[in-house]
């Protein structure tokens, strides 16, 4: 009970910081206050490595390519966190269609993020930043916004290696 009261007000501090993104104008980003691209690598692939081992989280990724999930996921929080990335595969909506996602998924997902962001001795503040610019996703993970008309799927999401646009700079 505690935990939910916590949790509750963890994302409510979160929501409430501006996530809006700035030009670096010299002045450090959100990716390079995570610790840029070494730490991010680590801090996703700690985060992965915790859902997998619950019991409850592993399911979800049962069918996944897990190196590709783990490369675009880099991609996204390098660009939500104004990193030199750019992101170009699907929405979250669509990704996340069918697989029956919950909020306590979601939630769980959230905890083994700030699990690996502690190990990785990222400050409060710090991750608050960054979970502030993913707490959006939540209705678009979870099926709680409407699924967008399909399109073609961009080049990325074949099963070819991601595209040239799709990486790090320095991988």
């Amino acid at each position: 009970m505690r935990l939910s009261i916590l949790k509750t007000m963890l994302l409510g501090l979160a929501l409430s910081l501006p996530i809006t993104a700035t030009a670096n104008d010299g002045q450090s980003t959100l990716y390079d206050d995570l610790g840029g691209k070494t730490v991010m690598d680590q801090v996703v692939s700690d985060m992965l490595d915790l859902a997998l081992s619950d019991p409850q989280m592993a399911p979800i990724f049962a069918d996944s390519d897990m190196d590709r999930l783990e490369k675009l996921l880099i991609i996204h929080f390098c660009e939500i966190a104004d990193g030199p990335c750019t992101y170009d595969g699907q929405d979250m909506r669509r990704t996340h269609d069918g697989l029956g996602i919950r909020t306590m998924h979601f939630n769980r997902l959230v905890e083994d993020l700030q699990a690996a962001m502690d190990r990785q001795d990222i400050p409060f503040r710090t991750q608050n930043r960054l979970l502030a610019r993913l707490a959006p996703f939540h209705d678009d993970v979870t099926g709680r916004s409407p699924v967008p008309p399909r399109g073609p799927k961009p080049a990325s999401h074949s099963a070819a290696p991601l595209s040239a646009a799709a990486t790090v700079p320095g991988d």
